[in-house]
């Protein structure tokens, strides 16, 4: 089959990991594996060593990445609940296009467990742009009743649990402003992985039994959960192999390999890679147009995961040696060539 034509796609989760621990991923590197994944648009997350709470860490990364990065770059903006005066110039900020609230433990000390200071957060956060929530359990309807309550537009990232979908579920029938994401290793990776991958499985949200991935199969069809978010989140082998390993998997390069394995078994369409990875999220982020942006593949053309290397600088794969679907060939990013036949200009 000949090279067919697709638009950039967008992944709205990523962990760029610059500043602070770029032993792990920087800008260059974390762009090189987006384009080398077909993402033309990425949304960086804020939990840094230095996180990203005020408008001087934001214009630093901003800097940072406008000088070194290969595709087009937005920001999250986060919060510890002390930094609500800061809400309204984040988000009037053009490069900013949601507020990160962690709800559970992730990486880094940005757990936000108080109901009342969450409140505070909603009430604070008074934008159309949506508030992120790394939330889990009882947390998730904590989150949707406060969005009911505030108006505010809610995004719950990489759900993994059958009952998160069913929360989801109900508040989209009550018409309420929440939308939802999965992440290739919820639905490709269940608990059953850890026993081959070890540390290499370990990731907030864990991996949980089939039934969970089923359930998120199933809202992923049927419109429950919006979008596919790779949550991208770097680590070195030396980290993962730590006495105490660290939480996150890279997954820049291969989502949508994934995606178009999934439609070669025919449980997605060639429609729903592009509602999933493009028309979703660029609706729900109020992603701008990229004019002349497109990149080329043959999602039948089948390749090995890993077989020509990494460009993410942790260099590996939970789904190294799976034969996906779909290699990227070529990238035009603003009518310029980016890649050229899988070489990245």
């Amino acid at each position: 089959m000949a090279l067919k034509k697709f638009p950039g796609f967008i992944d709205v989760h990523v962990h760029l990991r610059e500043p602070g621990a770029t032993q792990k991923e920087d800008f260059t590197t974390g762009t090189r594996a987006a384009i080398a994944g077909g993402f033309t648009f990425i949304i960086d997350m804020p939990n840094n060593p230095s996180p990203t709470f005020s408008l001087e860490a934001l214009e630093e990364k901003i800097k940072l990445a406008d000088k070194k990065a290969v595709c087009d770059v937005g920001f999250h903006f986060g919060t510890n609940g002390k930094n609500l005066n800061a809400f309204k110039s984040a988000f009037l900020h053009p490069r900013v296009f949601g507020l990160k609230v962690y709800c559970n433990h992730t990486t880094g000390d940005f757990l936000i467990d108080d109901p009342k200071v969450l409140e505070q957060i909603f009430a604070a956060w008074e934008s159309p742009k949506p508030i992120m929530v790394h939330a889990e359990g009882e947390k998730v309807e904590e989150c949707i009743n406060l969005s009911k309550k505030y108006g505010r537009r809610l995004h719950i990232c990489h759900i993994s649990q059958k009952e998160e979908v069913e929360m989801v579920r109900k508040a989209k029938k009550a018409k309420l402003k929440v939308t939802a994401g999965a992440t290739p290793h919820h639905l490709f990776l269940a608990a059953s992985g850890i026993k081959t991958l070890g540390n290499f499985a370990l990731v907030k949200p864990p991996l949980y039994p089939k039934r969970n991935q089923d359930a998120l199969w199933k809202g992923l069809i049927d419109g429950t959960i919006d979008l596919v978010e790779s949550d991208h989140a770097p680590h070195t082998k030396q980290e993962k192999l730590a006495e105490k390993p660290a939480f996150g998997l890279p997954n820049l390069e291969t989502t949508l390999g994934l995606l178009f394995k999934a439609m070669h078994e025919k449980k997605i369409t060639e429609k729903d890679v592009i509602r999933l990875l493009y028309d979703n999220p660029k609706r729900i982020f109020n992603i701008p147009e990229q004019k002349d942006t497109y990149i080329e593949l043959d999602p039948a053309k089948p390749y090995r995961v890993g077989e020509n290397g990494y460009q993410t600088k942790c260099g590996w794969s939970p789904f190294d040696k799976w034969q996906l679907y779909g290699k990227v060939e070529n990238v035009i990013l603003h009518g310029k060539r980016v890649m050229n036949r899988g070489e990245i200009a």
